[in-house]
């Protein structure tokens, strides 16, 4: 039975960070989240939940500007980054 691992925010910002450095971790845990993050990114998450994430995330644009830029409530980005990551979750039992 696979360990499950707690997809968090700061994780997200962890894995943002290895991706911009184009360090290769060795870290097994890292190379899961990696994983996980990709396969949810391209395949499992909405347009809307993909472009907060990446907007959030990867670029480390604050909410408000995010809601700003898409046009939608600061509230609903906050809804879209939740289900996202929630989907991140489900995506971790799997793998």
């Amino acid at each position: 039975m696979r360990k499950e691992i707690s997809v968090t925010p700061e994780i997200i910002e962890q894995l943002s960070y290895y991706n911009h450095q184009n360090e290769s971790s060795s870290d097994p845990k890292i190379q899961r989240m990696k994983k996980i993050m990709k396969i949810a990114l391209e395949n499992e998450l909405t347009q809307r939940q993909h472009q907060c994430i990446v907007m959030r995330y990867f670029e480390n644009i604050p909410v408000k500007q995010i809601a700003e830029k898409i046009g939608i409530s600061p509230a609903a980005v906050y809804k879209h980054l939740h289900k996202a990551m929630c989907t991140f979750k489900k995506c971790a039992v799997y793998l």
